[in-house]
C-alpha cells in the first residue's frame, strides 16, 4: 500500500489565522469586528444542487460553503481537505480517505466518514451522469444509478475507523483529481440545495462559510469560526460585469472577476489586477469543403495569427498567444513549436477569394475577436471578412456551419483530459479522424498523432489561451484562484 500523507490540522488552524484577516476601512463593515467583502457577480442561482447548469462563479458558491475530501491549488497539486491522509492500493483500484478529526459543520457537530458516505450516495441518486464521472467509476455505482442494486449492498464505497474506502471498477489516474471539482464537495441534505434560496437557514455547510441571508440580488456569505473578527462577503448581482466595474470605482465593489478589456492596462498599472492562465482556447476550424485548398487554409491560418499577434501586443492580460501548441503547457516544447512554424510558412500558389466567413457563439469576446481579424485583413488583404455570431441553438445547427469557411470553437484544454477536450472537436473531423477518437483505445500516442494530422491539414488549429483576470480593492492584497479555476476565498488577505 502506498501512503499520501496530508499534514494538514496545523497548516490549516495557522493558515486560517493568517488568512483569516483583511484590513478594511470601517466604512465596509456593517457590524463591530465584521470584515466585509463585496463580490460583484452577473447572476445568482437558486439551485446548488447540480453543477450542470452553473458558471464558474456561480460554483464558487459551493466551493466557499463547502469542502471536499481533496481539493486542488493553482498549480494542479492535489492538497488536503476532509481528508488527511489518502491511502492508495498497489493496483491503483482501492483508496482510503482518513478524515480529519478536527473538522465541523457550520451547528459545531463533527463531520464524520458517514456524512461523506450519505453525500455520495445522494449525490449518485441525485446528480447528472456529465458531472459523477469519478462516483461512476466506484464499483456498483452504475447499477445503484441505474435502480439494479441498493447502495449499501452494491456500491463499493464503504465506512471503516472515520475512513471512506472507495474500490474502483478499473484503475482511474485521474480519479483524485476529478474528485477536487465542486460538485464533489460535501453537501448535506441535498435534495434541499436545489432551492437554497429557500432552504438556506435549515442547513449546515461543511466550508469556510455559510450562507447567512439570501434575496433576489445579494447572497450574504458569513465565515464559520468564532473569532470576533468574522468575515463577511456579500455576493452582489450586477447583471452585468460594467456595472460591477462602476460600483468598483466608487469603492461599492471589492472584487470583480474579469472586468472589461478596456479596463486591463489600467487597473494593472493601479496595482488592483492579478492576471492568471486559464485552461480555455479559442481553436479555428477551416472548412476545408469549401473549395479552400491546403496552401490557403495554411495562408489563411497565417494571417489570422498575425492578427492576433498585432492585437495581443496591446491585449497581453487578456490571453496568450497560442503558437501552434493546442494546450498552454506544450508551448514548452519547443521542437515542436519550431516544426511547426516551419510547416506554416512554406508558400505555394493559391487563389485567394474576395470574402470569407466566419461563424462563432455571440459573446463578448468573440464579438472582439472577430472585429480584430475584420479589421486585420481588411488593412493587410485583399480579403474580406464577413462574420456571424449567434445564439448557442443557431450556432449548433450543423447544416448552417457547412456553409462558412472558418468556424471559432471555444474548448476547456484541459492536457489532463485530452479525451473530452478532442471530443468537442468531432464533429469536425473525417470519418476516420472519428472512428479513431470515439475507439475505447485512445492514448497519447493517439492524441499525438491526432494532433498532429489536424494541424499539417489546417482543419482546426489553435489561436489564444484566455487569461483569468481579477480586479480587487486596495482592502484585498492577495487572492487566488485553485486549480479548477474558482476562487480560493481562504486565500483572500
Amino acid at each position: 500500500m502506498k501512503k499520501y500523507l496530508l499534514p494538514i490540522s496545523l497548516i490549516f488552524m495557522v493558515g486560517a489565522f493568517l488568512l483569516g484577516f483583511i484590513q478594511i476601512d470601517n466604512v465596509s463593515s456593517d457590524k463591530k469586528g465584521e470584515e466585509v467583502i463585496n463580490y460583484g457577480v452577473e447572476d445568482i442561482p437558486d439551485n446548488l444542487k447540480t453543477v450542470t447548469n452553473l458558471s464558474k462563479r456561480n460554483e464558487d458558491i459551493i466551493c466557499a460553503i463547502s469542502k471536499g475530501l481533496v481539493s486542488k491549488d493553482i498549480d494542479n497539486n492535489i492538497v488536503p481537505s476532509l481528508a488527511k491522509e489518502i491511502i492508495k492500493s498497489e493496483d491503483g483500484i482501492e483508496y482510503e480517505f482518513k478524515i480529519n478529526d478536527n473538522i465541523y459543520w457550520s451547528d459545531g457537530s463533527k463531520i464524520t466518514s458517514d456524512d461523506v458516505i450519505v453525500f455520495f450516495r445522494e449525490l449518485l441518486k441525485e446528480d447528472d451522469e456529465e458531472n459523477i464521472h469519478a462516483l461512476l467509476d466506484v464499483y456498483g455505482a452504475r447499477e445503484f444509478k441505474d435502480g439494479k442494486t441498493t447502495f449499501e449492498k452494491g456500491v463499493a464505497i464503504k465506512s471503516k475507523d472515520n475512513s471512506v474506502i472507495i474500490r474502483l471498477n478499473a484503475k482511474n489516474d485521474k480519479f483524485l483529481s476529478e474528485l477536487t471539482k465542486p460538485q464533489y464537495r460535501l453537501r448535506k441534505y441535498l435534495i434541499m440545495w436545489e432551492n437554497i434560496k429557500k432552504n438556506y437557514n435549515d442547513l449546515v455547510y461543511s466550508g469556510d462559510y455559510k450562507i447567512t441571508s439570501f434575496v433576489d440580488d445579494k447572497i450574504t456569505l458569513q465565515s464559520n469560526n468564532n473569532d470576533e473578527n468574522r468575515r463577511v462577503i456579500n455576493l452582489i448581482n450586477d447583471s452585468n460585469v460594467e456595472l460591477s466595474m462602476a460600483s468598483f470605482e466608487i469603492g461599492e465593489r471589492d472584487v470583480v472577476i474579469n472586468p472589461p478589456q478596456s479596463q486591463l492596462n489600467k487597473l494593472n498599472n493601479d496595482g488592483s489586477l492579478i492576471t492568471m492562465p486559464k485552461d480555455t482556447g479559442v481553436y479555428l476550424y477551416i472548412n476545408d469543403k469549401n473549395n479552400i485548398s491546403l496552401q490557403g487554409r495554411r495562408e489563411i491560418y497565417k494571417y489570422i495569427s498575425e492578427s492576433m499577434e498585432e492585437y495581443s501586443s496591446s491585449n497581453e492580460k487578456s490571453f496568450e498567444l497560442a503558437e501552434g501548441s493546442y494546450f498552454r503547457e506544450n508551448k514548452e516544447d519547443l521542437t515542436k513549436l519550431q516544426t511547426r512554424k516551419v510547416i506554416s510558412n512554406k508558400e505555394e500558389a493559391w487563389s485567394p477569394p474576395k470574402v470569407l466567413t466566419i461563424l462563432c457563439r455571440d459573446d463578448s469576446i468573440n464579438r472582439e475577436l472577430c472585429r480584430v481579424i475584420a479589421k486585420w485583413f481588411d488593412e493587410n488583404t485583399d480579403i474580406s471578412i464577413k462574420y456571424s455570431l449567434l445564439k448557442d441553438d443557431e450556432f449548433n445547427d450543423e447544416e448552417l456551419q457547412k456553409r462558412y469557411d472558418m468556424i471559432l470553437i471555444n474548448n476547456e484544454a484541459n492536457i489532463f483530459d485530452k479525451d473530452k477536450f478532442y471530443k468537442k472537436f468531432v464533429n469536425y473531423m473525417s470519418d476516420d479522424e472519428k472512428e479513431i477518437l470515439l475507439s475505447s483505445n485512445c492514448n497519447d500516442d493517439v492524441y499525438i498523432n491526432l494532433e498532429n494530422k489536424i494541424f499539417e491539414e489546417y482543419k482546426i488549429v489553435p489561436l489564444i489561451f484566455y487569461n483569468e483576470n481579477i480586479a480587487y480593492s486596495k482592502k484585498i492584497s492577495n487572492i487566488k484562484m485553485d486549480g479548477n479555476g474558482n476562487i480560493d476565498f481562504s486565500s483572500i488577505q
